[in-house]
C-alpha cells in the first residue's frame, strides 16, 4: 500500500483543476529525481515482505463465517505501540481498503545477509499472534486472495445495508461500511473515480457452469434497488460486480526491495515482476 498522508482530500471537481499541473510537474520532477540519483551506487540491499490479513468472525452453531469490521478498532491499538516504543518493534501495522483488512510488515527492514532468511518466518509468525490475541474467540486472522463471500447478502459483521443512491461506493452488493472509515483516502477514492468515469466500476466474470446452471444465466438486480444500470452491464453467463471493493479488498503478498543501484533494481523487477 502505498503511503498516507494525513490531510483533506479533494472532489473530482476539485481535483480536475489541478489534474493537468500534477501530470506535468509529477513527471518533471521523476525526470530530476532520476538523473540526480541515476549514477548512485552502494546503497544497502533492503528488502520486506507486506502480508494483508482479513478478520472473519465464525457462527459455528449456525455454520457461517463473515468479514469482521472491526480493523479500525484494532490499528488504534496496534499503531499505538509503535508511537509509545518510536518505531522499535517487531511488525508495523497499517490500513487497507477494506473496513476488514490489516497489513503488517516487519518493524525493521531485512538487510543483505543470507541470515536474514531465518527470521522472516518467525517474524511473521509474530505479527499473527500480536493480532490473533486481540481477537475475540470466534474470530480470526484468515490469509487468502479474496474471501469467498465478498459481496454476497450479510457478508459482514456487524450486518451493513448497501445504498445505491447515496453511498461513496453506489455499490448493489458492496457497502459503504465495508471499506475502511479510518482514512479519508480510501472512500475519497472510490468515489472520485466513480464521478471521473461517470458510471459505476463495471466487472464481469464469466461464470462457472456446470448441469444446474441455467442458460443463459442473467441475474435480476431489481431487488437490490438496480434502477437499470446494473442490468445494462451485466453481461449474460457472467458474474456481475459493480464496486472497487471486489479488487482492493481482497489481499495479497507483497516484497518491497531497495536495491544497491538503478541497474540492481531493474534487474530485481525483471526477474520478479509477473
Amino acid at each position: 500500500m502505498g503511503l498516507l498522508s494525513e490531510g483533506s482530500p479533494l472532489t473530482w471537481e476539485e481535483t480536475k483543476k489541478y489534474a493537468d499541473y500534477v501530470r506535468e510537474h509529477g513527471v518533471i520532477q521523476f525526470i530530476k529525481i532520476y538523473h540526480r540519483l541515476k549514477d548512485r551506487q552502494n546503497d544497502c540491499l533492503k528488502w520486506g515482505d507486506e502480508v494483508e490479513y482479513m478478520v472473519i468472525k465464525f457462527d459455528h452453531s449456525k455454520k457461517t463465517a463473515k468479514v469482521c469490521l472491526k480493523a479500525e478498532k484494532l490499528l488504534t491499538v496496534l499503531m499505538e505501540k509503535e508511537k509509545e516504543n518510536h518505531g522499535d518493534v517487531k511488525a508495523l501495522w497499517r490500513p487497507e481498503f477494506g473496513a476488514y483488512m490489516i497489513e503488517g510488515t516487519p518493524g525493521k527492514p531485512y538487510g543483505a545477509l543470507s541470515s536474514c532468511f531465518n527470521v522472516v518466518e518467525a517474524n511473521m509468525r509474530a505479527r499473527r499472534l500480536e493480532v490473533t490475541d486481540m481477537l475475540e474467540s470466534d474470530e480470526s486472522l484468515l490469509c487468502l486472495t479474496s474471501f469467498p463471500r465478498l459481496g454476497c447478502a450479510e457478508f459482514t459483521f456487524p450486518p451493513a445495508n448497501t445504498d445505491p443512491k447515496g453511498s461513496a461506493l453506489r455499490s448493489l452488493f458492496f457497502p459503504d461500511a465495508a471499506v475502511y472509515g479510518g482514512h479519508p483516502r480510501f472512500k475519497t477514492l472510490a468515489r472520485n473515480i466513480r464521478q471521473r468515469r461517470g458510471r459505476k466500476v463495471i466487472i464481469n466474470v464469466p461464470i462457472y457452469r456446470d448441469q444446474n446452471t441455467s442458460d443463459p444465466f442473467v441475474e435480476d438486480f431489481t431487488n437490490l434497488g438496480d434502477d437499470g444500470e446494473a442490468a445494462a452491464a451485466a453481461l449474460p453467463n457472467h458474474v456481475y460486480m459493480d464496486a472497487m471493493g471486489f479488487g482492493m479488498g481482497c489481499s495479497c503478498l507483497q516484497v518491497t526491495f531497495q536495491a544497491c543501484n538503478i541497474n540492481e533494481a531493474r534487474t530485481l523487477y525483471d526477474q520478479l515482476a509477473p
